[in-house]
């Protein structure tokens, strides 16, 4: 063997290590809001992407604008992956997924933000995609949600599609009796 190809191989191993290493470090660390704990985000290797696309388009952007005889071609991969890097970054910034007891809140990449109650859920499906199992939730109102049941703790959801499942009907919210935060809302009758 040469040293070109041992150098290849290592190298490539190297890279597929480090990225089985990131992996596993967001599934075990997930990336919660400050301000709502509640709320879990994509993981923080989508923005650092974003930012590095965002200064890389700028800064070929500059190069291609300046230079009079630059390609057209240059000019528009400039801007594309300028957009590309606000993309992501837009995409950081709007997502989230706040799995509860009797619900599921999220934002979309777009900034819509939705609540589906349990007893809402129109269809679900669980399918593998390259090896990951994909939850794809729509509700009767139209929202859709599709994330990585892996990556994401959504132990509720999963909890109330099992219940679905055995019983054929979705688990009602209980009724909090005594000095719980809704007692007004829901009076015991006694």
């Amino acid at each position: 063997m040469s040293t070109e190809l041992i150098l290849k191989i290592a190298t490539g191993a190297l890279v597929a290590g480090l990225l089985a290493v990131a992996a596993w470090w967001a599934r075990k660390h997930p990336n919660r809001s400050k301000e709502y704990p509640e709320q879990v985000r994509l993981p923080k290797v989508v923005p650092f992407i974003g930012w590095l696309f965002l200064g890389f388009g700028l800064l070929m952007g500059l190069v291609s604008f300046a230079y009079a005889p630059s390609p057209l071609g240059s000019r528009i991969t400039a801007v594309a992956i300028f957009l590309a890097g606000l993309a992501f970054v837009l995409m950081y910034r709007n997502w989230y997924v706040a799995p509860r007891a009797h619900e599921v809140a999220f934002r979309t990449v777009l900034g819509k933000e939705h609540v589906v109650p349990y007893g809402d859920i129109a269809h679900y499906r669980v399918q593998v995609m390259k090896g990951q199992p994909i939850l794809t939730v729509k509700s009767v109102h139209g929202a859709k949600l599709s994330l990585n049941i892996r990556t994401f703790d959504v132990a509720h959801l999963m909890t109330a599609i099992d219940f679905h499942k055995v019983t054929g009907h979705w688990p009602a919210r209980a009724d909090e009796v005594g000095g719980g935060p809704a007692a007004e809302k829901y009076p015991s009758g006694n």
